[in-house]
């Protein structure tokens, strides 16, 4: 009679940590896209810095997403839930690697207002950078430039690094991490 009045109780108690998990998931997602769209807001407006400006925060942003990925997966590692944490690192590094290219395409729409079919605007230019990731492609807006164009080709072959590389380590770390956590009660039974 014990054990079967602790098994929905324990039931709950997952059920609990579960939906804790999920809401903590939406939140942290949300608090990126809002930080993201924040960022993307300080964009410059007009060509008022030089091209080394321009590089400095490219790699601030590659920094700043290299920390980002190691961040999360070690998240997914330490996580109840690596499952679910491992689907949040790749929504959140994925709509970090798009607006690190978003931002690239709206400088360089600035240095040169005819580099791409239309001037972009940080929303554009966040829209461009998730047509080229799904491969959609609508023909709307399209390099015309050089620098346009090798920064687009960059991100294509940088987006099949990231749906085949990272997804797949973030899903080695969630598979590694849910054997490891069922290791310890196997030997206990």
């Amino acid at each position: 009679m014990t054990l079967n009045s602790q098994i929905p109780a324990q039931g709950t108690s997952n059920r609990n940590s579960l939906l804790r998990e999920l809401i903590a998931v939406i939140f942290r997602t949300v608090i990126l896209i809002v930080l993201v769209v924040f960022m993307l807001s300080w964009l410059p407006k007009d060509q008022n810095f030089r091209a080394i400006g321009v590089i400095v925060g490219l790699l601030v942003l590659t920094a700043i997403y290299i920390i980002f990925f190691v961040r999360q997966l070690r998240a997914v590692q330490k996580s109840n839930f690596p499952n679910i944490r491992a689907a949040e690192a790749m929504l959140t590094t994925g709509i970090l690697l798009l607006a690190i290219f978003a931002s690239i395409y709206a400088g360089i729409s600035l240095a040169d207002p005819g580099a791409f079919t239309e001037v972009l605007t940080p929303f554009n230019s966040m829209y461009f950078a998730l047509t080229i990731l799904a491969t959609v492609g609508f023909g709307d807006i399209a390099p015309n430039t050089v620098p346009a164009r090798g920064a687009t080709m960059m991100q294509m072959a940088l987006n099949l690094v990231f749906i085949g590389v990272l997804v797949r380590v973030f899903a080695s770390a969630a598979k590694r991490s849910l054997s490891n956590k069922k290791s310890p009660q196997e030997s206990v039974d």
